[in-house]
């Protein structure tokens, strides 16, 4: 069985479960089930789904990104900014070493 077969066979057990006004451990023996894997996959599936994509965020207008220089210097600059800043800080710090 595939994680996502095992996923949807203990979903629908989970969903009756709810459904069935039943206590877990009297759940699990009507269906011939282990209450420990039963407990696992009903947390394991109350967690969100991990995404490993980047989520934009919009940090509005005047939210400001600090840089501090190996040599001491400190630039604040509006974070809007920073993508075109990176570069040059970049050229800067290579400079200096």
């Amino acid at each position: 069985m595939t994680t996502e077969q095992k996923r949807t066979f203990w979903q629908k057990h989970i969903d009756g479960w709810q459904q069935s006004g039943l206590s877990q451990p009297e759940y699990c023996k009507q269906h011939d089930l282990k209450l420990a894997n039963f407990g696992y996959w009903r947390t394991r599936l109350s967690k969100p789904k991990r995404s490993n994509k980047f989520i934009p965020v919009d940090l509005g207008p005047n939210v400001q990104a600090r840089v501090s220089l190996p040599n001491g210097v400190r630039l604040e600059v509006p974070i809007h900014a920073l993508a075109d800043v990176l570069p040059l800080l970049n050229r800067v710090a290579r400079e200096d070493l």
